[in-house]
């Protein structure tokens, strides 16, 4: 129920610049029919109310993904296209306001009625050729947005970064890390497509990777379908994780109960399944010809930890190497920190 003020608040706002965008395209269009305008008024309104509902029902209702996916991305088109018309409808009324004032101010019904006819004999008034303008301005991210949807939601992208490490034993000299990130199974809609992207990572033969964070929007059965394509990730060195803000659940069910656990540890086990090393608060050593590096995972740093104290977190088992002990978010004691991996406020780290 938390968010439910927060929604009606937001669908009253929205009403009412819908109520705004309708009384100014009416007026454009002013010399249709009334059945015309008619049409036009069902047309408008329905498909508003029916977003509205549609909103209501991605967010409450168990719906299939894709068509949740589809619902969202035409809410925020709508939205998007009705922002970017804004601006032209306002300096239209302050147009039309400040045309008012000044007639009344003046009282000058002589102007007032040439101008009306001046109006009628235009072909188009300078209202109807701003509100024109605004939908033309509308047009342009509704058509971009659209297309970088259609066109960008798969395109993935290898990209390569050279990192001098110097003091990475010799024995990782040369040793090719992978990094992913933000897969949120839950929107997926084309396993073709992910399944290319994950072709596109393991083509790159890394020794290592690195996963770092929101394998999932909400719940832990998003991955369901999804499960056997990224358990092909696989590296000699390992596969490692860590937990990402959307996969605690806490945008989904709010408050702590049986079922956000139930939804943390089907996540955590998902991990497991798949045959990546999920590190919370933990650490692990790599040995390569004797020689070692340590690699530490963290939670979320704003969700699951404990309180901050000189910017440094104590675990509850603290991790350790020999003769050393790690207290830490930021930064560990008494280790040199080579890199950092990061997602948000969830990190890997190689010390």
């Amino acid at each position: 129920m938390g968010r439910l003020p927060f929604l009606i608040a937001a669908c009253v706002l929205i009403l009412a610049f819908d109520i705004y965008c309708f009384k100014a395209l009416i007026g454009v269009f002013r010399k249709w029919s009334e059945a015309k305008k008619r049409r036009f008024t069902i047309m408008y309104w329905g498909y508003t109310i029916l977003l509205i509902i549609g909103v209501f029902c991605s967010i409450y209702l168990p719906l299939y993904l894709a068509i949740r996916a589809i619902i969202l991305v035409a809410f925020f088109l709508t939205v998007v296209c009705k922002i970017f018309m804004l601006p032209f409808l306002v300096v239209d009324d302050i147009r039309r306001g400040g045309i008012k004032l000044w007639r009344y101010a003046r009282k000058n019904k002589t102007l007032a009625t040439a101008d009306n006819s001046k109006k009628q004999s235009d072909p188009i008034s300078r209202s109807s050729f701003i509100i024109k303008a605004g939908l033309v301005a509308a047009a342009i991210p509704l058509s971009s947005l659209s297309w970088g949807i259609v066109s960008g939601a798969y395109d993935y992208k290898v990209k390569w970064r050279k990192l001098v490490l110097p003091n990475l034993p010799k024995a990782f000299h040369g040793m090719k890390l992978g990094q992913i990130s933000d897969i949120h199974s839950g929107s997926f809609y084309n396993k073709t497509a992910v399944k290319g992207g994950v072709d596109l990572l393991m083509a790159e033969k890394p020794d290592i990777i690195f996963f770092t964070g929101d394998l999932v929007n909400d719940l832990a059965t998003e991955m369901r379908d999804y499960q056997d394509i990224f358990s092909s990730v696989k590296a000699p060195l390992g596969v490692y994780s860590v937990l990402g803000n959307h996969d605690y659940g806490d945008y989904h069910f709010r408050t702590a109960s049986a079922a956000k656990n139930k939804n943390l540890q089907d996540v955590i086990t998902t991990h497991k399944l798949m045959g990546w090393d999920l590190l919370m608060n933990s650490n692990r050593r790599i040995k390569v010809d004797g020689e070692e590096i340590g690699i530490l995972g963290i939670k979320a740093v704003l969700f699951h930890l404990q309180p901050v104290v000189h910017n440094t977190i104590r675990w509850n088992s603290p991790c350790t190497c020999p003769g050393t002990t790690f207290s830490y978010i930021r930064s560990c004691i008494n280790v040199t920190q080579e890199v950092t991996w990061s997602f948000q406020v969830i990190r890997i780290r190689l010390c």
